[in-house]
């Protein structure tokens, strides 16, 4: 240490600079004058943060406070300096300088050779160098007391200072600490996933049916964008032969106009009188048919505006009925809000009515917390005049004890050192009895800890398997879930298909609706394998739609229903006819006889036997033509149903989607019931199994080797600490044996009489007892109000903390309501947004038909002129005509070629207008199409572009797998459109917060690591340093008393080092104290100083203050003193406050503190070195 800077701390208001440059620096000065200021003042700087410590009520008292004359300080600084010289920290500075300043605003502020920092650094930095606020190089005359009596472990903290192990027990508090969140961490997760989990089931359900339904809602958009396609590219085709149909007959038009104007030039002669009435007619004429053809065109117009206002109307219809929607959405979401802005409101007011009660529980807890202070204040005012009678009353007792028992302790100290040694050669011989049980225990807990760390391998290894078996049995469940939705759905679209007799003509769907219902029709009665379905149904499909009837009187009082109803007609099978005489069939090979591969009732038999004698089914699909290998005799298909040959027919093709599906339906309805029921079988048992597996789980779970095995392991440190601590003690042994043989022969010449005093002593005694007793019935009924009032604020305390619980209960679910409405919220802005899309979508559909209206009301006016203007110019016309036919008499035959040649051309315009309204009506369908995608698909045609699964489809297929798909998406059910995003997010947070509890429990294994190592390494540091310091302890105790005093350092539990108590063993020359307190006041403080200075002999401190700790020494002791720390001068560097004459002699430098002004402390320096040392000593003594 070199130098102190101090200013406006405590009593130092001025700029005052301490110098540590010599081996012993004195500080004196009268009571109050400030020098344990100056301690405090490097305690402070050091980190100190009890003001108790410091003698202060609140850390703010540290600036100092001002006086009469002068003004309070802004500010208190101290600033320390080093000369690191001998490297003992750890940074690369040969000065390092730590400040400390606090503001009156009660900020503070750290600085590192002027740098900013943090305490956390300044503590860190000095962590086991022997320096610290709190260390053992800094004792004050009430810390001989704390040490000696052990006062808040003190012993335990210097020893752990020396020791260089604060740094483990800091290091395992942390990692306990964080093995502790981590378990906490852990359990959270584990319920989190738990949680999750349960959720992640239903929503991979919903995931699952949400993408089943867009997988087919865009398997039916692509097959009805295809269908559009193919109708919208023949529409195409269509106008293209249209168009050159068009062109066609404009070049005849041309054609006939090169005839006219030939006959009229030829006849040119015959009309030159008339050529201007001619020119005039065909003029007119050509007038007439350009009003006739803008006619044709303005009502194609208004057909077209016609049908595109029908278009915008039903356009309309649909996003009328989606704004409904939206606007119900939104209406129920708003009573929603409304309920769930009630129950805020409710809510809100339970929050305010439990921080009111808080509150007032808080008032009520202060108030009780005030009376107890004052209270208390008072107690402990009684408690320390006890304190002080108690101590007179011990010294006294003290006195005569010892007087009364030290004649008798010299014997019994004889006999109990023969005993000791008597029982001490027995322990020997235990202790090396100990030694071969520790290594015997040792063996066999290395043996458990192998056996468990073996069932802790199996056991992971078994919840290896347990999970891997319950993601398999979650994987087989969704997998025959998905097989048992698959079969529900088939049977409810063949249930309604069945119902609505779909795929039968008009007349079965009466009779079955209105004549009987026991009579079936063929296709019922049949069922086969699905593999032959399509075959069979292809060979029947003529008489599937027949009724089977048992006699010719019923089908006639069925064909009468339909007569007289007028609903078609139906055809029947009649049993009676058909003789129960059953055919083998004819072995083919490669084909097996259809009649085999059908399952009937017994009573239908002769029938099925007829219609399918001779037909054969291949069993494998081969090439079209090895069908046409087979004999005429018998009919054969081929397996997929594409190709059937009879006789003297050969039929087929593509095979439908729907082929097949009309076989059988009511049986395989049946099938498919029992199929479901087996399949909710298999689901209910391997639920069972499942719920098993998840036990199981749990059941290893719960049976965690970690804490046996840590615990067997500690077991195992423990084992191998006793057995190092046993060797010890069998190593000291034998000096103890030497130092009792020593003691026996000592007490013997001892025995003198002590009698003396013991009368006097015994008056004072009970003077100071009785003082006592009433002392104490004063504390006890004080200690009866006091009680009291403790109960009353401990009640307060818990209903105080009940409350504020509470408090955050109904917070908790405020926050919960809150963020239900913010979601509610959400959604209605959504609806709105749509709703508002929708209305503007309306409004500009409203427009587009106002606008509609507004063309078809200004095209029929205009047709309406042009029909007046057609009447009026047909008028004109004909009086033209008949003039020029008048005219025209002898010129009648070209005429007639003329007209003939006009007849032919308005004949080929009149058919040039109708293509072009076909082309017209094209068109539009063309544009409607394009509207219907848009509408129902959202996607413009022509950028569809066609799946694999569609390609080399016929129409009718496509047909067929448009309206499968449309039954299929009708009859769904309702979906979580956010199913699919939900479960995504919900997956990737459950494996996020998996990896993050692999993580958890690798760390938890790391932890239990670090702290077995931590306490194997303390322990090894603790021991070692307990044993020198035990041996350095004794060597100085020898040498402040005499060489035969006896002394020691003992362990009170030697099974936990790190965590027992330390005995302090002292006994003088010539006495025999039962406890250390039983000492004189100088005896302690040499103890301690003795246990000090062993300390320091393990780890030297870089320096050493003593405050006022020589006070209760005599002059030899004081000698004494003063030796030992000049001794040890050479190492360390010591600071002494002192009051001793003595001791001011034995410094090097001696600092004055003085008060020149009343509050104010000032320092001055004089260096003793200067003068004689006897010269000094005569110059106090006069």
């Amino acid at each position: 240490m070199k130098n102190l800077e101090i200013k406006g701390f405590k009593s130092f208001a001025d700029d005052t600079v301490i110098h540590f440059n010599e081996a012993v620096t004195g500080i004196v000065g009268p009571n109050g004058s400030g020098k344990s200021n100056i301690v405090d003042a490097i305690r402070w700087v050091l980190g100190e943060q009890k003001g108790r410590e410091l003698r202060l009520e609140h850390m703010v008292d540290v600036i100092f406070n001002g006086t009469k004359k002068r003004k309070e300080a802004p500010l208190a600084q101290v600033t320390l300096t080093f000369e690191n010289t001998k490297n003992l920290l750890p940074l690369d500075y040969h000065n390092i300088s730590i400040s400390r300043l606090l503001y009156r605003s009660g900020e503070s502020e750290y600085r590192l050779n002027n740098v900013t920092c943090r305490l956390k650094d300044i503590t860190s930095l000095f962590l086991d160098t022997g320096v610290g606020s709190d260390s053992y190089a800094i004792i004050a005359l009430g810390m001989v007391e704390d040490i000696l009596s052990n006062k808040e472990n003190a012993r335990r903290k210097m020893f752990e200072q020396a020791a260089g192990i604060s740094k483990y027990k800091a290091r395992k508090r942390e990692s306990i600490n964080k093995l502790k969140a981590t378990n906490e961490d852990l359990a959270r997760i584990e319920d989190l996933l738990f949680e999750i989990n349960n959720n992640l089931v239903e929503l991979e359900k919903q995931a699952k049916r949400t993408k089943k339904y867009f997988e087919m809602r865009d398997k039916y958009k692509s097959t009805g964008l295809l269908l559009a396609h193919i109708s919208v590219q023949r529409l195409k085709e269509k106008i293209q032969g249209l168009n050159t149909q068009i062109e066609a007959e404009i070049i005849k038009v041309q054609d006939q106009e090169v005839l006219l104007h030939q006959s009229e030039a030829d006849h040119e002669k015959f009309k030159k009188s008339h050529l201007d009435q001619e020119k005039n007619l065909g003029d007119f004429q050509r007038k007439v048919n350009e009003i006739l053809d803008s006619i044709r065109l303005t009502e194609s117009e208004i057909q077209i505006k016609e049908q595109k206002k029908l278009l915008i109307k039903n356009q309309q219809e649909h996003v009328l009925k989606s704004s409904m929607d939206a606007k119900s959405k939104i209406e129920v979401l708003k009573q929603d809000i409304l309920l769930i802005e009630t129950e805020i409101a409710k809510t809100t007011l339970e929050v305010d009515k439990v921080n009111a009660y808080s509150s007032g529980l808080g008032l009520e807890y202060t108030e009780i917390q005030s009376r107890y202070d004052g209270l208390k204040i008072g107690v402990d005012q009684y408690y320390a005049q006890k304190q002080q009678l108690e101590k007179q009353v011990f010294d006294l007792e003290k006195e005569i004890a010892i007087q009364l028992n030290q004649y008798e302790n010299f014997d019994a100290d004889t006999n109990r050192n023969k005993d000791e040694l008597e029982q001490r050669t027995n322990e020997f011989k235990s202790i090396q009895q100990e030694i071969d049980d520790s290594n015997k225990r040792i063996q066999d807990i290395q043996v458990v800890i192998a056996d468990i760390s073996k069932a802790e391998e199996e056991r992971q290894a078994t919840l290896v398997t347990l999970r891997s078996q319950i993601d398999t049995q979650t994987q087989k469940i969704g997998e025959i879930n998905r097989r048992k939705d698959a079969k529900k759905n088939e049977y409810e679209l063949l249930k309604s298909m069945v119902e609505k007799m779909e795929g039968f003509p008009e007349s079965i769907r009466f009779l079955n609706q209105n004549w009987r219902k026991d009579v079936p029709v063929l296709t019922d009665l049949i069922y086969t394998d699905e593999k032959y379905r399509s075959a069979i149904e292809l060979y029947l499909e003529s008489t599937l739609n027949y009724y089977v009837v048992h006699s010719e009187s019923e089908a006639v009082h069925a064909i009468r229903l339909l007569f007289s109803n007028a609903k078609g007609k139906a055809n029947f099978f009649i049993l009676d006819k058909f003789k129960n005489e059953i055919t083998e069939p004819v072995v083919i090979p490669g084909c097996i006889s259809a009649y085999s591969l059908i399952e009937v009732d017994s009573i239908y038999k002769p029938l099925l036997n007829y219609l399918l004698k001779d037909v054969y089914i291949q069993e494998h699909d081969s090439q079209l033509e090895d069908v046409i290998k087979f004999p005429d005799e018998v009919s054969v298909i081929s397996l997929s149903g594409s190709i059937v040959k009879q006789k003297n027919t050969i039929s087929g093709g593509s095979v439908g989607l729907f082929e097949g599906k009309k076989l059988g339906r009511k049986k395989h309805l049946e099938k498919l019931e029992q199929d479901i029921k087996v399949l909710e079988s298999e689901v209910l048992d391997m639920d069972r199994a499942l719920t098993y597996l998840k036990n199981e789980q749990k059941k290893f779970d719960l049976i965690n080797k970690q804490q046996e095995l840590v615990a067997a392991r500690k077991q195992e440190s423990e084992y191998l600490q006793r057995l190092a601590q046993i060797s010890t003690k069998q190593q000291h042994f034998n000096e103890l044996k030497e130092r009792i043989e020593l003691r026996i022969q000592d007490n013997t010449e001892k025995q003198i009489t002590l009698r003396k005093n013991q009368e006097e002593k015994s008056i004072d005694l009970s003077k100071a007892k009785s003082s006592y007793q009433e002392l104490i019935n004063s504390i006890s009924q004080s200690d009866q109000v006091f009680d009291k009032v403790s109960l009353e604020l401990s009640q307060s305390a818990a209903a105080f903390n009940q409350s504020k619980l509470e408090v955050m209960k109904w917070q908790n679910t405020l926050d919960n309501i809150t963020k239900d409405l913010e979601y509610k919220t959400r959604q209605i802005d959504e609806s709105s947004r749509q709703l508002d899309h929708d209305l503007k979508n309306l409004n500009n559909q409203e427009s587009e038909l106002v606008q509609l209206d507004l063309d078809l009301m200004e095209l029929k006016k205009n047709l309406e002129d042009r029909f007046e203007f057609k009447k009026n110019m047909e008028a004109d016309l004909s009086s033209l005509e008949q003039e020029y036919y008048t005219i025209r008499n002898t010129i009648s035959e070209y005429e007639g070629k003329i007209r003939t040649a006009q007849r032919n051309i308005s004949d080929i315009q009149s058919m040039t207008n109708s293509l072009k309204d076909q082309r017209s009506e094209f068109n539009y369908r063309i544009q409607s199409s394009y509207e219907k995608a848009m509408i129902e698909f959202n996607t413009n045609i022509d950028d569809f572009v066609p799946d694999q699964e569609t390609e080399g489809m016929e129409e009718e297929q496509l047909r067929d797998r448009a309206m499968y798909y449309k039954v299929r998406l009708d009859n769904y059910g309702e979906i979580n459109p956010l199913a699919l995003e939900a479960y995504e997010e919900m997956k990737t947070r459950f494996d996020k917060i998996q990896e993050q509890r692999l993580d958890i429990q690798t760390a938890q294994v790391s932890l239990l690591e670090t702290i077995k190592e931590i306490e194997e390494t303390a322990t090894a540091n603790f021991l070692m340093a307990f044993n020198q310091v035990r041996v350095h302890f004794q060597d100085v105790f020898r040498s402040l008393f005499t060489s035969d005093d006896d002394c020691d350092l003992i362990l009170l539990d030697e099974n936990d080092p790190l965590e027992c108590d330390i005995d302090i063993v002292a006994k003088p020359k010539g006495k025999r104290p039962k406890s250390i307190h039983q000492l004189s006041g100088g005896e302690k403080t040499l103890t301690a100083i003795a246990l000090l200075f062993s300390l320091y002999l393990l780890k030297p401190a870089p320096f050493c203050i003593f405050d006022e700790v020589d006070a209760p020494l005599d002059d030899i002791n004081i000698e004494k003193f003063n030796t030992i720390i000049r001794k040890f001068s050479s190492d360390s560097q010591f600071i002494i406050i002192t009051h001793n004459k003595l001791t001011m002699a034995e410094v090097d430098v001696l600092y004055g503190v003085y008060m020149e002004q009343q509050g104010i402390s000032n320092v001055a320096a004089v260096d003793f070195r200067k003068y004689e040392h006897d010269v000094v000593l005569s110059g106090m003594e006069n």
